[in-house]
């Protein structure tokens, strides 16, 4: 489900792949990825969040690059549903002048 919002831009980071264990002592791994921060304005009440995208998308996490933290951007992604709830897909943002 596509779907499309204003936020502030915050920051980009690389965050590492790795292991863990869960709950029932089973290992756990999980891909390298760029990590977004972002502010969203609900009612008047920022919030931070996060959002990710894989890490070979390497031209989206050059773009983002370009931004200077506390752009307003239209971040657009995927709503992406899974067994355990869903997940937010970043695929694009354009600055808002």
């Amino acid at each position: 489900m596509k779907c499309q919002g204003e936020v502030i831009f915050k920051s980009i980071e690389k965050r590492e792949g790795g292991t863990f264990k869960d709950s029932t002592g089973r290992d756990l791994t999980y891909p390298s990825a760029y990590v977004v921060k972002f502010d969203e304005n609900i009612d008047g009440k920022i919030t931070e969040r996060k959002a990710k995208f894989a890490d070979t998308n390497v031209g989206l996490y050059t773009k983002f690059k370009t931004l200077q933290p506390y752009t307003k951007i239209e971040l657009i992604g995927n709503v992406v549903f899974q067994n355990s709830g869903c997940k937010l897909e970043v695929t694009d943002f354009n600055v808002i002048k």
